[in-house]
């Protein structure tokens, strides 16, 4: 069986970024929240993105 896993990506209005590899969207749901709690900015803020297959690539 293949894991089908995710890049999701979530940016708030002041332009912090996060991604990361989820199975799901519910799972990317709650990843998204402990997230934004470890940077002390409210989950509220942060809006989906984007979700592909593979990680954006940085310049």
């Amino acid at each position: 069986m293949s894991n089908k896993k995710s890049y999701y990506a979530f940016e708030e209005p002041l332009g912090t970024i996060i991604e990361f590899q989820a199975t799901s969207l519910q799972q990317a749901m709650v990843i998204k929240k402990k997230k934004a709690q470890e940077m002390g900015i409210p989950k509220e803020a942060f809006e989906l993105t984007s979700i592909r297959k593979k990680p954006t690539q940085s310049a």
